[in-house]
């Protein structure tokens, strides 16, 4: 799967730093920041793709990132980037991972996406804004979509990159 080009056109603008890449799967987002100058951590609950990650020079956890407690407490990352993935309970704590000054780069299914197939769960749909009122004061927000695609193949995509002011 290639990276996204919504995610893909962000991460060219960022100076690389220290990035976590958030239910990474198989890497498409974590290689392209590596190949970027950016070091990355590649989070996922799958423990079959640490062989993958350790030939690319990517430190991959095995985080269970719906677990009863947040994995990831007390660190923080110049870049978070999350692709795919949305779980509400732990959305706040996702967002602390963001350092002062650095960035969160998230886009995953919008409402609407039932029509296209799966995701079709309202719980992993995220709805027009969602993302932007959570966030709250302490981002100012980029760049935010919420739209209809047709390719690589018909989605509805929602997202927001963002960066942290306090």
């Amino acid at each position: 799967m290639n990276p996204s080009p919504w995610i893909l056109s962000h991460l060219k603008t960022l100076s690389p730093g220290r990035a976590i890449d958030i239910a990474s799967g198989s890497g498409r987002h974590a290689i392209v920041m590596a190949d970027l100058g950016f070091s990355v951590t590649a989070v996922d609950r799958n423990p079959d793709l640490a062989p993958v990650y350790h030939e690319l020079d990517i430190e991959f956890r095995c985080e269970d990132l719906e677990g009863e407690s947040w994995p990831l407490a007390d660190q923080s990352f110049d870049l978070v980037l999350v692709s795919n993935y949305l779980y509400r309970p732990y959305l706040q704590q996702l967002f602390a991972l963001v350092s002062p000054g650095g960035f969160l780069l998230y886009e995953t299914f919008g409402v609407g996406n039932e029509i296209h197939g799966k995701p079709s769960n309202p719980d992993f749909l995220l709805e027009p804004g969602e993302l932007a009122t959570a966030l709250g004061s302490s981002f100012e927000i980029i760049d935010e979509r919420f739209e209809e695609v047709l390719n690589p193949n018909p989605a509805v995509r929602a997202g927001v990159f963002a960066r942290r002011i306090r």
